[in-house]
Parts: C-alpha cells; sequence; structure tokens
C-alpha cells in the first residue's frame, strides 16, 4: 500500500478545490501541502514542494491538477468533473 500516503493528500487536495469553486492559486495549493507534510514553516524557498505532482513534467505523468483540474484566465486552478472513485493516481495512469 505504498501510494496510500500520496493519495491521501492527493484527494485533499482535490476536495479542498471542489469545496472552493472560485478556485485557488498555485501558491496556496503548495502551502497547504506543505503544511499537510510537515511542522516547519513554510518559506518562500520552499514553494517548489509537490511541484511535479501537481503539474507533471515533460519525463513524467501529467499532474494532478492538469487532470482533474482545470486553471482558468485569471490564474486560479479549479475542480473539473473528471471523476476519479477515490484513486485519482490509479485514474490517471489507466488514462
Amino acid at each position: 500500500m505504498m501510494d496510500a500516503k500520496k493519495n491521501s493528500k492527493s484527494l485533499r487536495i482535490l476536495d479542498i478545490l471542489a469545496a472552493h469553486p472560485e478556485g485557488l492559486k498555485f501558491s496556496v495549493l503548495q502551502r497547504l501541502l506543505w503544511e499537510m507534510s510537515h511542522m516547519t514553516p513554510f518559506t518562500r524557498d520552499l514553494r517548489g514542494y509537490w511541484c511535479t505532482n501537481l503539474l507533471g513534467g515533460s519525463m513524467y505523468h501529467a499532474g494532478i491538477l492538469r487532470f482533474f483540474a482545470t486553471k482558468g484566465a485569471d490564474g486560479l486552478w479549479r475542480r473539473n468533473d473528471v471523476p476519479h472513485n477515490g484513486r485519482p493516481w490509479a485514474t490517471m495512469n489507466a488514462a
């Protein structure tokens, strides 16, 4: 069950996005993820934490935001209607 911790954070981020239909800035999502994982204070130097999992990369997966959220013209991320059935990473890998 190696992915349980990853899925837990992923599900929490997707739930947070769903609870904020007005959208959230990427930096807010980074801060929330940092606070879920660490006890040390969040600083500007730590903004890159979890970026690959959120946005993906050319050599990696698409990223949870690019798959389950949409970035609006205002720059805010909003949850889209793609279902994940409680397992976002399994859903992304199957697509």
